[in-house]
């Protein structure tokens, strides 16, 4: 009985996550949004488009690094997320990591731009079991931080 409780609610939860996110097939989206992803990113690979809601998301690879872009059906974009290296991070957080996060090690970052603001979630780990997830804005202010 407790399996086939599990399988409903496994089956549920999907359920719910594909009224929320589908895959389409490229030729559904808008050429207009499809030409300018294409000019905008001619290098991407690994390129999938998903409709959330009235929102078109696309997935792609870009240099070895995810990307997520959100865009209105005429073609603006309103969301931006993407890995980038710690090297790329600005000084500001740097300064914040080594001062208040002594020893800890930066295992990855995403970055994040919507509405003109933009946000870095820092992934820091401490030997094998001290993990911290922290959200800084570009001047390195902590807006947030988890431990994992």
């Amino acid at each position: 009985m407790k399996n086939k409780n599990l399988a409903t609610i496994a089956l549920t939860i999907l359920g719910v996550c594909t009224v929320f996110a589908q895959d389409i097939n490229p030729n559904s989206v808008p050429a207009n949004l499809r030409q300018s992803f294409e000019q905008n990113y001619p290098q991407a690979s690994n390129v999938e488009w998903e409709l959330e809601g009235q929102s078109y998301k696309v997935e792609f690879d870009n240099n070895r690094l995810e990307h997520e872009i959100w865009y209105t059906t005429d073609g603006i974009a309103t969301k931006a997320e993407h890995e980038i290296t710690a090297a790329d991070l600005p000084q500001a957080i740097t300064a914040v990591i080594a001062s208040n996060y002594a020893g800890y090690k930066v295992d990855s970052v995403e970055k994040t731009t919507m509405d003109g603001s933009t946000t870095y979630d820092v992934e820091l780990e401490k030997g094998w079991n001290d993990e911290r997830d922290v959200v800084f804005n570009e001047s390195g202010k902590v807006l947030s931080e988890m431990i994992d």
